[in-house]
């Protein structure tokens, strides 16, 4: 069977499936996504160690962290909002509630899978695609082939627990490009985790595409900042080494004032991360974590992908002592001239200094993000709130925690940061992506809206009120 005759029936299956789902109340339908995060929540060490045997990426701590930390902040905010039926009232444009929204699902998703996260997002995907009434083909990468199924044959299980169909969540059993292009294209909508390369397949597919991009995550540092150094270094080695340094939410550039470089180094050095300064070293890392394309260009290369400091020492020939959790790099360059200013998937972290002018600052933080891995996230740590804002203005990102760190971009802690919890995360029109914050269950929703008329006392604005001056 042919790759297109082999996806027509798994959407065959879909549709049957969604058609008896159609009737269920919403109850049935949090009842049903529930189970698909719970079983991943309650399987994580199990998935965790599959993970990690079959693809050799990140370690199994951080995985069963990750599944867990993903399904249980998603799920608490996905609980007891109303995906079904009427969800509430909108504001319409003279500012009352004259707009009641009916949700009504999407239809059949297509999931595409990312090789560095797979139980995770696909437990993500599916909690979300169901809560919203949705059937969910589930597209795995190649190389995470077993414990995709594994994983997806246990939410199918659970999911008939609650009594919902089977086929609502089916995922392709030999997985390729060929298989995950066909399944783009005969969906009503794709979401496509990954770097730009996947993101501009689905946008090809023909459907609606949720794609997500790549992180590169940029660190500037004001000056009068000493007194969160350590703060700031602790927590960007421990979310350097979470899932060895897999995670989009990654700090990959800390810019410092110059005055500042040592001080903010010891900061560093106490963290536990191992300071990288030999020039012959820093040539051969930058070798061995990237790879250079038939056109030239630079990427990751999926040997390193993953890895912890203490292996990619051996390579570079450098003995790391067994206590250093992440490397910090001092490096002179940036953007397209210092491929460490890249995105790196491993505890690495390049460091670069500034004259002390907050502009220069932003500048490099800016030229880093457009080189790759623009919309994503950076942090800021300033005092002055002009020179926040400014950062704000100049810098092209969708997220930016001020004085607070990465975990704010994914909703963390969950009662003080404002961003939703997500396995998907939004960089906008920076990377293509028709998402520019976190993707959550509300956007595998068809919304009809019901205008009703506003009793109102305002009136009709004239052609010399609308086109007259602006001042």
């Amino acid at each position: 069977m042919g790759a297109a005759e082999y996806i027509a029936e798994l959407v065959k299956k879909a549709k049957a499936a969604q058609a008896i789902y159609a009737d269920f109340d919403q109850k049935q339908y949090d009842r049903a996504a529930q189970a698909a995060g719970k079983v991943v929540y309650d399987n994580a060490e199990m998935f965790a160690v599959e993970a990690v045997e079959e693809t050799g990426m990140g370690t199994v701590p951080g995985k069963i962290q990750k599944m867990k930390d993903a399904m249980t902040n998603q799920w608490a905010y996905a609980k007891w909002r109303p995906s079904k039926g009427v969800i509430g009232w909108e504001k319409g444009k003279l500012d009352v509630d004259n707009i009641l929204k009916i949700a009504k699902p999407a239809g059949i998703i297509a999931a595409v899978m990312p090789v560095t996260n797979p139980t995770t997002t696909m437990g993500s995907n599916t909690m979300q695609a169901l809560k919203g009434g949705n059937a969910i083909i589930l597209c795995p990468h190649p190389r995470a082939k077993n414990i995709s199924m594994h994983c997806a044959n246990m939410i199918r299980d659970a999911i008939v627990a609650t009594g919902a169909p089977a086929d609502l969540v089916q995922c392709i059993e030999d997985p390729s490009i060929e298989m995950t292009a066909e399944a783009m294209a005969q969906v009503d909508l794709v979401v496509a985790t990954g770097g730009p390369g996947m993101v501009k397949a689905a946008n090809s597919s023909g459907n609606p595409s949720l794609g997500v991009g790549q992180g590169n995550c940029q660190v500037v540092v004001d000056l009068g900042m000493n007194d969160l150094f350590e703060q700031i270094a602790e927590d960007i080695v421990k979310n350097r080494i979470y899932d060895s340094g897999i995670p989009c939410t990654g700090e990959q550039t800390i810019i410092i004032p110059e005055q500042d470089a040592e001080e903010m180094l010891a900061a560093f050095d106490k963290a536990k991360a191992f300071i990288l300064r030999d020039p012959e070293k820093v040539q051969k890392l930058r070798e061995t974590i990237f790879m250079q394309k038939g056109d030239g260009s630079w990427t990751s290369d999926p040997k390193a992908v993953g890895q912890n400091i203490h292996v990619i020492g051996k390579w570079i020939g450098v003995d790391i002592p067994e206590d250093r959790l992440s490397i910090v790099v001092p490096v002179d360059k940036f953007g397209p001239d210092e491929l460490l200013c890249k995105e790196k998937m491993l505890p690495v972290t390049a460091f670069k200094t500034y004259s002390g002018d907050w502009k220069e600052a932003v500048n490099i933080a800016k030229t880093n993000l457009l080189m790759e891995g623009a919309g994503h996230s950076t942090d800021v740590y300033s005092y002055d709130k002009e020179h926040q804002l400014y950062a704000g203005i100049e810098i092209p990102v969708c997220r930016m925690p001020i004085n607070a760190g990465q975990r704010m971009c994914n909703g963390r802690p969950y009662n003080k940061g404002g961003m939703v919890s997500t396995s998907g995360i939004g960089c906008g029109y920076w990377q293509k992506n028709m998402l520019n914050t976190n993707l959550t269950f509300e956007y595998m929703l068809n919304i009809t809206r019901m205008l009703y008329e506003v009793d109102s006392a305002m009136k009709e604005p004239t052609l010399e009120e609308v086109w007259g001056d602006i001042d």
